[in-house]
């Protein structure tokens, strides 16, 4: 990360360093045209003035605070006498203080818009998924609370059925030995 200090150029604090090597290189060009200028002509300062302003060579605070200097000047030349043309800003100020406009924008019509496919499709899936998962919840209550065997109960209902078939068996038994001694007594 480069050094923060190399970003203040003119007493102005830059918040990238590509918006500072902007501004030195405006500070060179403004050196340049001092050493050029003659104070003292009022048609000078005015054609450098139009100039700067029509083809918005500066573009920082750096090239702002000269250009007002230069129109300062003018204004008070008295041997001047023709219109100042105003400075054009490029920067825009108040996307500071709130969103963007564009944010604003999509926002809003985000708002607005209707579904796409992607959220139907999301909202699809969602509701499939809580009705399989009341699907299984269902499944599993009736296989606890079902008299047929399930993977869950399957040894309990094996041994239930076989513990009554021995009952049957046995009272069978006992039946056909009650009808045997019935028979060997007559």
């Amino acid at each position: 990360m480069a050094n923060k200090s190399d970003w203040i150029v003119e007493g102005f604090l830059f918040g990238t360093e590509q918006d500072a090597e902007i501004a030195k290189k405006e500070k060179l060009r403004i050196e340049r045209l001092e050493e050029r200028m003659d104070y003292g002509n009022p048609d000078m300062i005015n054609a450098v003035y139009r100039k700067a302003v029509e083809k918005r060579v500066f573009k920082t605070p750096v090239g702002y605070d000269y250009l007002k200097k230069l129109q300062k000047l003018l204004e008070q030349s008295p041997g001047f006498e023709g219109d100042i043309a105003d400075i054009p800003v490029q920067g825009v100020y108040s996307l500071r203080e709130t969103a963007s406009p564009a944010v604003e924008r999509v926002r809003a019509s985000r708002a607005k818009e209707k579904p796409t496919k992607k959220t139907i499709g999301l909202r699809a899936s969602l509701f499939i998924n809580i009705v399989l998962l009341l699907l299984v919840a269902v499944m599993f209550y009736i296989s606890m609370t079902g008299s047929n065997p399930t993977v869950l109960n399957y040894e309990q209902a094996i041994q239930n059925k076989y513990s009554q078939w021995e009952n049957e068996l046995s009272e069978r038994e006992s039946r056909v030995r009650e009808k045997e001694r019935e028979l060997l007594q007559e």
